[in-house]
């Protein structure tokens, strides 16, 4: 099935079936991006614990796994459009707050290509469009879940409503902020509809699961919005992941064209009540090699270290990974080696994702500790 929403992250859930066994009672993915693997957890029957630090990320993997009412949402979509219509008008100022693409030192993202702010990736009528579809959302009266799969199809809008949006293309195919020579922004409430039938087929067809957010809680699946290396391992889980890789996307980058947004919204609101604090958007504590951030191959893998160290006393630990670089992946087996002992390494090759440019199947390295 295709996923509910857009995101960087290569899961090699064919990696993951495998390595589940009829033992294992809890699964935790602690990079668990857009819920992929705590998903097919969930479907197999085990309990899940999903950790991500990116509540854009959170927002997809909660969508995609407690889904929403398909009435309530199919009624409450429509009603959107309506309201937005006659807010449109109402609509003052057209660029976002604080929506720079540059850090706080004055540095420009790293994946920072055409313009200098998110606002300019959209064309006037679109903005003032996108505004009022996000104030409709703001007023519905419905319920959480089903306000959630609003804000995801609200976001799910906003690329085919920009200037990055390429004829005949349907995702965001260069991992940067990136204007095609000719470009095609689709108008705001059309990509607004079609994202919306998308969810509502979505939803239709997904298996849903209770959900809680927080590790003392009981349902089947525990959201928790959070730092990899900030909780607590209980020795009874299992442990698959896939961490964010020494030369992939750079996550949270990528999701502020999303989060730029949104947080403008109600949502952080909600997802206050939810999950009983405030919502925090931090580069700081994220896994990643950026050289603009001051973030080497060093730092990386000292937080790495960190992370297997953490979780070197759950009864199973299973870590993919994808590493082009030789050098680099001798130094996470390394790490493996130090924190989690013996272990023993499959090679996994996926070549059914959809490629992009040059880029075939991708080989991922699999560790499973032993000890």
């Amino acid at each position: 099935m295709r996923p509910v929403a857009r995101y960087w992250g290569r899961k090699p859930i064919e990696a993951v079936r495998r390595f589940i066994q009829d033992t294992d009672s809890v699964i935790v993915d602690p990079f668990g991006g857009s819920g992929a693997i705590i998903s097919e957890a969930l479907g197999m029957g085990k309990r899940g614990i999903y950790v991500d630090l990116n509540p854009y990320a959170w927002l997809i993997a909660h969508v995609q796994i407690a889904g929403a009412p398909t009435k309530e949402f199919a009624k409450a979509s429509g009603e959107v459009i309506e309201r937005a219509m006659r807010l449109e008008s109402d609509v003052k100022g057209m660029d976002l707050p604080g929506d720079w693409l540059f850090y706080g030192d004055g540095k420009p993202f790293l994946k920072r290509r055409n313009f200098d702010r998110v606002s300019q990736f959209f064309p006037r009528e679109n903005l003032r469009r996108l505004r009022a579809l996000l104030m409709a959302i703001d007023y519905t009266n419905t319920s959480s879940n089903t306000k959630l799969a609003l804000y995801l199809s609200f976001a799910n809008a906003l690329y085919p409503s920009s200037f990055m949006n390429r004829r005949g293309a349907g995702s965001w195919g260069v991992p940067s902020y990136w204007v095609p020579q000719v470009s095609s922004p689709m108008d705001a409430y059309e990509a607004f509809r079609r994202a919306t039938r998308r969810m509502l087929v979505f939803l239709r067809r997904i298996r849903t699961y209770s959900v809680c957010y927080s590790l003392d809680c009981d349902a089947e699946a525990r959201l928790i919005l959070g730092d990899a290396n900030g909780i607590n391992y209980d020795p009874e889980w299992t442990l698959i992941t896939d961490p964010p890789f020494t030369d992939e996307v750079q996550y949270m980058e990528l999701s502020f064209f999303y989060w730029v947004w949104l947080r403008i919204s109600e949502l952080p609101n909600i997802m206050r009540e939810l999950l009983g604090r405030d919502v925090e958007y931090s580069f700081e504590r994220e896994l990643v090699i950026n050289p603009r951030r001051g973030v080497q191959t060093v730092q990386y893998l000292d937080r790495l270290g960190e992370f297997l160290s953490r979780t070197a006393n759950l009864r199973r630990r299973i870590l993919i990974f994808h590493e082009e670089s030789e050098k680099r992946l001798n130094r996470v087996r390394e790490l493996v080696r130090r924190f989690w002992g013996s272990y023993r390494e499959y090679v996994i090759l996926i070549d059914t994702q959809r490629n992009i440019g040059p880029r075939g199947g991708i080989k991922y390295f699999v560790f499973e500790a032993l000890s």
